[in-house]
């Protein structure tokens, strides 16, 4: 029997805001677990570039070829750490800040089954626009129903639809990280808060069924009833038992969706990567196809695998021109998306020229022309584009938390 290594699947970490849309900001650690399952498997992982790449080893018997050399149970699931490496990303990316600061974290998993033309997301998938029943807040992204996706430009309450351009910025077709791919992480002993005080706490804990890929699978803990001596929402709870993963813990009547790992909250983690072996071969999801062999294959000439991909969005955001010596007249875009407001306004000398609408941040420069009141030269000089390298250029006001970029000229 012959063996060779091939890919049993590959993740694309992209980013609309670098011109290649390569993201190399995380690096990807397997963890403990999944370092196990690989080494019983025959299998290796690796980062290249933006790409985390699983090979498994697989037989070239004739009738076998292609099937991993260690058969893979159903219950068979890598876990993956996301470490971020580089700050710069939390400036130009589309990020749900505010939910980042209560410890939720970013989780991504080809249980969602997103996808969107050929493109296989482990993100989930974006929700439709909800109407007047929600408030969207600026880089909130909604699908308007027909897989085009939309992100808010502008605080809205009343009802203001995707295709009024004042609140909503088209994206595209394209399925991007949002806030809906954020969990709750705790430790594995951690303290809930409960909705009703009580002396008695009964824990039930649930994990995946993998016959219907939802939280319902009853897991038993040891320590499954917390007693106090006093009435309190405060509910000390012992998970030490389980394994890193997503569970659905029950206190009382209170239920809490959760990604329990001590290693995401020690060591902050960004987020994880979580593939399961149990969806049915006939998902493009799948890890295997129907004769159990892996998708690392030659098709028409051209070779092709299991390619996953976790694509974020670039942040939009005003920019905001300051004018210390008031020597500018005007900023132009020739292409008239935007336009640059004076304040204060003619006849009054500008402090700063403002785009009246979020423009997205980009790797590859845009240009705006300058126009002085004294030329300097025969063509308009072009306007800076920001610079996330510099603290503080991006900033954002309440309450209706729109972001600015701020920029010195020295005009």
């Amino acid at each position: 029997m012959t063996t060779k290594f091939k890919i049993l699947f590959m993740v694309d970490l992209l980013n609309e805001y670098y011109a290649n849309l390569q993201c190399r900001d995380f690096s990807i650690v397997a963890s403990a677990e999944t370092a196990l399952v690989l080494q019983n498997h025959q299998m290796m992982y690796k980062t290249i570039g933006n790409k985390l790449v699983v090979l498994v080893k697989v037989q070239t018997d004739a009738g076998n070829e292609d099937k991993p050399m260690v058969p893979m149970a159903a219950s068979t699931r890598f876990l993956f750490y996301l470490n971020l490496n580089e700050p710069l990303f939390t400036t130009v990316t589309n990020l749900d800040i505010d939910r980042y600061r209560l410890e939720q974290r970013y989780y991504f998993s080809n249980l969602y089954r997103n996808k969107s033309g050929d493109s296989l997301f482990l993100s989930k998938q974006i929700a439709d626009y909800e109407g007047i029943a929600t408030t969207y807040s600026p880089g909130d992204l909604v699908d308007d129903g027909s897989g085009i996706i939309y992100e808010c430009i502008q605080k809205t309450t009343g009802g203001n639809d995707t295709t009024e351009t004042d609140f909503w910025f088209k994206r595209g077709a394209e399925q991007y990280v949002s806030s809906g791919d954020m969990i709750n992480c705790i430790a594995r002993n951690n303290r809930f808060q409960a909705t009703t005080a009580a002396t008695q706490f009964t824990i039930q804990v649930f994990g995946l069924d993998t016959a219907t890929s939802t939280y319902t699978l009853p897991i038993p803990i040891t320590k499954n009833t917390v007693l106090s001596d006093v009435a309190t929402k405060a509910v000390p709870v012992d998970l030490s038992e389980l394994l890193p993963g997503r569970y659905k813990i029950q206190i009382n009547t209170d239920v809490f969706d959760v990604f329990v790992d001590d290693t995401v909250i020690y060591q902050n983690l960004f987020g994880v990567i979580e593939i399961f072996n149990h969806l049915p071969a006939t998902s493009d999801f799948a890890l295997l196809d129907a004769a159990g062999k892996v998708k690392d294959k030659q098709v028409g000439g051209n070779l092709q695998w299991l390619r996953y991909q976790v694509r974020f969005a670039n942040r939009l955001a005003f920019w905001k021109y300051m004018t210390p010596r008031q020597g500018v007249k005007a900023i132009t875009d020739k292409t008239n998306t935007y336009q640059f407001v004076q304040s204060p306004p003619l006849p009054a000398k500008p402090d700063y020229f403002q785009s009246d609408l979020p423009i997205p941040i980009k790797e590859t420069p845009v240009k705006y022309d300058l126009e002085l009141n004294k030329p300097i030269s025969d063509e308009p000089p072009a306007a800076p584009n920001p610079n996330p390298h510099i603290t503080g250029m991006l900033s954002r006001k309440e309450p209706g938390k729109d972001y600015y970029c701020t920029i010195y000229l020295n005009y």
